[in-house]
């Protein structure tokens, strides 16, 4: 492929997976705050819900975010089908809207399959619900209006470029997704579309192709995986339900050929942000981000480089 560096006014968002367990946990807490002091002004950082962590977990996380690191927008999942009451769902939100002081305004909502690795690998819908609550799919949720009334403005969904496995193809799946931004539209909330991991740059970028030909206008963050052992994306790939990636991909190549698609399509057409899944670690990701963005693969708006000064104190 041929490496094309983005024109200066070019430019993609960068938001990324940071786990709740990361931000609290005694071992991880520090380096994890320290290396998100580093990432650009506005940047995106989303907080998979997994069905082991314990009930607050997601509350104590945003507060650390919100007192921590107050550059970043903080996102929270919601696992729809795990969610027991509409009641238990509002309490939720108030408690996050008060760890964030009022100012949380985005959350991504999951079906949440057991099992699923969150956003990576978020269920299939025509699978039965894990759980005995109100919400057997995403929309059910969205329909609820219990994220309106909570002050929530932007709602993420996910986006599947492979089909969801042998039951709902791609063609499908973007089906089912206009009808949730449509649903949001007539609340007045504006959606968000991010993708599941994809270790094929054409079919990643087909998937917004396609949604584009379907008149899907809403934003995409496009995701890729950050620099990882083979055996890592292997095994997430499988998890994942997704194809795995060929023999020494590199993700940089990956991100080369988004980059010239990106110039292609521009900002309208394009993805607006690329989503990184940081399964090698976030300071390995990072480092690798502002690499490729310094040799001009991709550009970051605002760029990453502009902390390369304070890289220093953390290899």
């Amino acid at each position: 492929v041929q490496v094309v560096a983005l024109s200066p006014h070019v430019y993609m968002r960068l938001s990324l997976e940071v786990l709740p367990t990361k931000l609290l946990g005694s071992g991880t807490s520090s380096l994890t705050t320290s290396l998100l002091a580093l990432v650009p002004r506005g940047t995106r950082v989303y907080l998979p819900s997994l069905p082991g962590d314990a009930p607050a977990a997601m509350g104590a996380a945003l507060a650390h975010l919100h007192a921590s690191a107050p550059h970043v927008e903080p996102v929270p999942h919601i696992a729809a089908s795990r969610v027991p009451s509409e009641a238990e769902l509002l309490r939720r939100l108030d408690s996050w809207q008060e760890a964030c002081s009022n100012q949380l305004s985005e959350v991504l909502v999951v079906r949440g399959d057991e099992g699923a690795h969150d956003t990576a690998a978020h269920g299939n819908p025509a699978s039965p619900r894990p759980s005995g609550g109100p919400f057997a799919t995403t929309l059910d949720l969205l329909e609820s209006g219990a994220l309106a009334r909570r002050g929530v403005e932007t709602v993420g969904l996910c986006g599947h470029p492979e089909g969801i496995g042998a039951t709902v193809s791609t063609g499908e799946g973007i089906v089912h997704l206009k009808g949730k931004t449509a649903a949001l539209r007539r609340a007045g909330q504006q959606p968000r579309i991010v993708t599941q991991i994809c270790f094929d740059a054409e079919r990643a970028t087909g998937f917004v192709d396609a949604l584009r030909a379907a008149e899907e206008e809403a934003p995409v963050s496009l995701g890729l995986v950050g620099p990882a052992k083979a055996q890592l994306l292997q095994r997430m790939a499988l998890q994942c339900g997704v194809r795995p990636p060929p023999p020494a991909t590199e993700p940089s190549e990956l991100l080369e050929r988004v980059a010239v698609w990106q110039r292609l399509r521009g900002q309208r057409h394009g993805a607006e942000a690329i989503h990184i899944y940081p399964f090698g670690g976030l300071r390995t990701t990072l480092q690798w981000l502002l690499r490729v963005e310094g040799e001009g693969v991709i550009g970051l708006a605002p760029p990453l480089e502009a902390g390369a000064k304070l890289w220093a104190g953390h290899e």
